[in-house]
């Protein structure tokens, strides 16, 4: 594409004498591709419809140089972490995407002493505000940026968000849809019916990417639990113009292939522990207690018999350093990991002691999901691990709330 949309929006945003107004969309702290491509696909959908990115009828974009509203994605990371998210990095590649020209939260801009001041600026008055994209809270270290955020676009189980951002003005938030990026194209390119498809400026076998992984290209098995219709209809509208765009293109063989790259054993063991534990990590407040969570896309087994169970856990014991043992207690370490076709292994970790026997746990499981294959170990590792075997259908999105209310209930 001859029109490359960062390197157009950031010379907007480095000679912004024209701006009003700057709305940063940032993505979740994990980063990844639904987080990732949610915040890109958003920023290009919101800067045409205030026309700082016009289009021409024969769909020809230009940069407004004169716009006074700029919306620019960010990357919740540190710059320099994003080639730990692998398949993130392979898809930005292969569409020619240059890491280096996102934004990022560890760039000055957001720095909590430096916040929103603008080089080259002559108004000194740029309204700042922030849209959550793929999340609804959040980290403890960003909370300093509760009070810039207007909007949220969420796919996650709603709650009340409204007492966190007083400066909230609407949230678009649905569950159980399965990708983020299905509400944002929903929005932008699906449902209003004057804007095509911008394919000038994103692909949209791109866009689609994140809705392809995240339903596992709408598996059966997975109906009404990872996707629902809305997923289907979003990919179906996008999938005629892909058609049109690349002749020959079998989604079949795209989606192994992103899912290929994402679960490269090789190449994700390769990282490191830290690596590891970080590229897909959330942190969860549940009351008095703490779960700081990751996702590996290897197997936990493949990981323990790569590095060893000392070194995993002395890792996972460095989020508990300083601390002391009642704040310990209250702080659970949990990771998930595809074990098998058919099965997925989630692991409670705690350095002192669970507060929960495997009985208690299996029943609170079962309440929601009676699998004959489902089991519950807990094994003595540096303090205690809960290793619970479940069906494949499970992910962190729904098992998440059934440890909350879990955790919740536990004095």
């Amino acid at each position: 594409m001859d029109f490359n949309y960062l390197k157009e929006i950031k010379k907007l945003y480095e000679n912004n004498s024209s701006l009003l107004e700057i709305i940063f969309i940032l993505g979740n702290n994990t980063c990844d591709l639904d987080s990732a491509l949610s915040a890109y696909i958003l920023s290009i959908g919101e800067n045409i419809n205030c026309g700082t990115i016009a289009l021409s009828k024969k769909g020809k974009p230009s940069l407004n140089e004169k716009a006074k509203k700029l919306y620019i994605p960010v990357l919740n990371i540190q710059r320099g972490t994003l080639p730990y998210r692998i398949d993130v990095k392979y898809i930005f590649n292969k569409f020619n995407i240059d890491e280096n020209d996102f934004w990022y939260i560890s760039d000055s801009i957001f720095d909590i002493h430096n916040l929103f001041k603008y080089k080259n600026c002559e108004n000194k008055n740029i309204k700042t505000s922030l849209i959550l994209v793929d999340h609804t809270i959040l980290i403890d270290e960003e909370k300093y940026l509760a009070d810039y955020v207007i909007d949220i676009y969420d796919h996650h189980l709603l709650t009340n968000y409204s007492s966190l951002y007083k400066n909230l003005q609407k949230m678009n938030i649905r569950y159980p849809v399965g990708s983020c990026s299905t509400l944002i194209l929903n929005d932008f390119f699906c449902m209003n019916k004057e804007q095509d498809f911008p394919i000038n400026i994103i692909s949209p076998l791109l866009a689609v990417s994140a809705i392809l992984i995240d339903t596992k290209k709408f598996n059966d098995e997975f109906y009404r639990n990872r996707w629902i219709d809305l997923d289907k209809k979003v990919y179906k509208h996008i999938k005629k113009i892909i058609k049109e765009e690349y002749k020959g293109i079998k989604m079949k063989e795209y989606f192994k292939e992103i899912k290929d790259i994402k679960h490269d054993i090789q190449k994700n063991l390769e990282l490191g522990i830290e690596p590891l534990l970080i590229k897909d990590q959330k942190t969860y407040n549940w009351d008095n207690k703490k779960a700081i969570w990751s996702s590996f896309p290897v197997s936990y087994n493949d990981i323990i018999k790569k590095y060893g169970n000392d070194e995993l856990f002395n890792n996972i014991l460095k989020y508990y350093s300083g601390k002391s043992e009642e704040e310990q207690k209250n702080i659970f370490y949990i990771t998930n990991s595809n074990l098998n076709k058919k099965q997925k292994l989630f692991t409670l970790y705690n350095p002192i002691k669970l507060p929960f026997n495997k009985e208690e746990i299996l029943k609170k499981i079962k309440n929601f999901n009676n699998d004959e294959n489902i089991s519950v170990e807990i094994e003595q590792t540096k303090g205690e691990i809960c290793l619970i075997t479940l069906p494949d259908t499970f992910s962190r999105k729904s098992f998440e709330p059934i440890l909350k209310k879990f955790f919740g209930n536990i004095k």
